[in-house]
């Protein structure tokens, strides 16, 4: 084992050297001459019991070592112990960025004291206060990170490696994704190229549902691609939920998981890498924030979430889809859209061939709030010609569970009455 290796294990080979010393208990004189077989039994259990136990530290560390002996520092400050561990938290920055959070959180936000518990990241509590938020960004973090990788979070070469492979990450599925537009959006892969001008092309336009184009495009985030049938209905959000699934799949799975091919050997995917059962709803706003940026005339992703042509605030629109997502994560439309894009993701084979400003921000919380208050005014049926008519609805907390990767989210705030939604999003300027 090199220095490096030994120096970032230090910590778990204490508890194994301290199993060293207590490996081969010994009976006591008075128990050999009251029973020495059963003794003798005793003693044979116990040492297997502590063999059992130091084979499975050191299962631990060899996972740990396998994971990042593939570790390349790109500066020559950066100690031992944080370089060793380099390549593993690659990989949980790029789990990170499609599963739960699209940007990394701000440094305000990562270097805030936690409290003791930590708080519970996944209800609507979460959006309370800007402090609750905040705190629920660095739980919801240290949530996927192993105890040996979450001390080092607090440190700048976290936070560098981290961002760096996010983006990283990004742009090598955004790359697959461009390849497999005609399967998702139904339209030539040349319309997707980062020099073509969308905005000169009716269908990618009638998608978005920009209006005024010659006087300078408005866009909204509820673009009628989110919808069945490209029919807005604020009421049942995320409803043409197959393109979504697709943008998922290929990020997870490969192109290969779309044509139900399956390939023996070669390097595991990012599913099986990051261990993916279920859609969270970080992963369903990423693949719906995703669609957005691919429709819109932006030609890269912005890295500091504002785009340079559409002026689309993306770092924002993720967390209001988000938001969403988890107040709403138990009304029976939304789970009837998860399950239908579970079983599209894993266990289906894909059938078709074919810096924000304030001004901006509060646009877009008025925007989700009107969303909201469409949901909870209307009875939302499990069938899809249900009438367009809302009417009141309460509604109980209820907490469910659902499987390894998918978190449990409970529902929040009833509303009641009729609500009528136009609402357009002002982008930033400049």
């Amino acid at each position: 084992m090199s220095g490096r290796a030994r120096s970032a294990l230090a910590d778990l080979n204490s508890d194994a050297e301290e199993d060293d010393h207590t490996s081969f208990p010994r009976s006591s004189a008075s128990s050999r001459a009251t029973g020495p077989a059963a003794t003798d039994l005793e003693d044979v259990r116990l040492h297997s019991s502590n063999l059992r136990s130091r084979n499975r530290q050191l299962e631990e560390k060899n996972a740990v070592l396998e994971a990042n002996k593939q570790w390349k520092p790109k500066k020559r400050d950066v100690p031992d112990e944080l370089a060793a561990y380099e390549a593993e938290m690659k990989m949980l920055a790029k789990k990170y960025g499609v599963l739960i959070k699209m940007y990394f959180p701000t440094t305000e936000a990562l270097f805030q004291p936690l409290p003791m518990p930590p708080p519970v990241f996944n209800t609507a509590d979460r959006y309370a206060t800007v402090v609750a938020e905040g705190q629920c960004l660095v739980a919801e973090l240290e949530s996927i990170l192993p105890d040996h990788i979450k001390r080092l979070r607090p440190s700048n070469h976290f936070r560098d490696v981290f961002t760096s492979a996010m983006q990283t990450g990004r742009s090598d599925i955004l790359c697959k994704l461009r390849n497999n537009t005609d399967r998702i959006f139904g339209l030539p892969k040349d319309h997707f190229i980062p020099t073509c001008e969308r905005l000169k092309i009716p269908e990618v336009v009638k998608m978005l549902g920009v209006k005024d184009i010659q006087n300078g495009p408005k866009y909204t985030i509820w673009f009628p691609f989110l919808f069945k049938d490209m029919k807005v209905d604020m009421r049942k959000p995320f409803s043409n939920w197959k393109p979504l699934s697709l943008i998922l799949k290929l990020a997870w799975f490969g192109q290969s998981s779309l044509t139900g091919v399956v390939k023996h050997g070669g390097p595991p995917t990012n599913g099986q890498r990051w261990q993916i059962s279920a859609v969270t709803p970080g992963s369903i706003a990423w693949a719906a924030t995703i669609a957005l940026f691919m429709l819109s005339p932006d030609s890269e992703f912005p890295g500091d979430g504002i785009g340079s042509t559409s002026k689309l605030t993306y770092r924002s629109v993720f967390r209001e889809y988000k938001r969403l997502l988890i107040i709403k994560w138990d009304d029976r439309h939304i789970q009837s859209i998860v399950a239908e894009m579970n079983t599209e993701i894993f266990t289906q084979p894909a059938k078709d061939k074919g810096t924000v400003t304030s001004s901006a921000a509060e646009d877009l919380t008025a925007e989700l709030d009107a969303v909201l208050a469409a949901m909870d005014a209307a009875g939302l049926s499990d069938e899809d010609d249900a009438p367009d008519v809302p009417h009141e609805v309460s509604s109980v907390p209820v907490r469910r569970k659902f499987g390894m990767m998918e978190l449990q989210y409970l529902k929040g705030g009833v509303g009641v009455g009729e609500v009528e939604v136009e609402v357009e999003l002002e982008v930033a300027e400049g």
